[in-house]
């Protein structure tokens, strides 16, 4: 995946993907989201906000800025923070790799369906790690490379396919959090069948230890 092709590919999906991933994903970020124990006050980036089906989620009483690489998906969502009054929300356009933020901005960033979209997974989280506040909230929601190794072949043989429609659908997570250095502190799938996860983890020092809590 390259920033250019990515940026063309949602441009177009921009005009049907409405049509095709609300129930996908609202189901998970109004769940996540629910859980965050966003407060009063606190700043939260959206990263890859997309169309903005997540927005409507987000506490009245937060800071929350969403970024997208797409000004078409850009496009929809500031129509529907318009058309929602969600006058607490900002978007802006930003490359994920490149975030437009000073050093510890944010309390809490979500990731949705955006890790397997970018160049650089490993930048992404970096660049993350960066605009968090130390013992802040990162949340992934994605789909990530299943550890049984028949569907792992099966999602790599997919993976130029996927890549056309502008996602990858070959990365692990556990290489993801060794090569990051971050924990999950619990991470669970909707349901037994589910091709998705929703992962928590905090900003903390990567030697710093701490448990890892498998939810069903």
């Amino acid at each position: 995946m390259q920033e250019h092709t990515t940026k063309s590919i949602y441009n177009v999906w921009s005009y049907f993907y409405d049509l095709f991933w609300p129930k996908i994903v609202r189901r998970r970020t109004s769940r996540a989201i629910g859980q965050m124990g966003i407060e009063s006050g606190q700043r939260v980036l959206d990263i890859g906000v997309g169309t903005g089906l997540a927005l409507e989620n987000y506490p009245p009483f937060a800071k929350v800025i969403g970024v997208d690489l797409s000004e078409g998906m850009l496009r929809h969502a500031k129509r529907r923070v318009r058309q929602s009054g969600m006058d607490w929300i900002e978007l802006a356009v930003a490359n994920a790799l490149e975030l437009p933020f000073d050093d510890d901005q944010f309390d809490h960033v979500m990731l949705s369906h955006v890790i397997t979209v970018v160049s650089d997974p490993i930048r992404l989280i970096e660049e993350t790690r960066r605009v968090t506040k130390p013992g802040g909230q990162i949340v992934i929601i994605n789909h990530f490379q299943s550890s049984n190794r028949m569907v792992a072949l099966v999602e790599k043989w997919l993976c130029p396919l996927c890549q056309r429609l502008g996602w990858r659908s070959d990365l692990p997570l556990v290489d993801l959090l060794r090569e990051t250095g971050l924990r999950a502190d619990f991470r669970y799938k909707l349901d037994h069948v589910d091709l998705w996860q929703t992962v928590f983890m905090t900003n903390a020092a990567a030697e710093e230890p701490r448990d890892v809590v498998v939810a069903a």
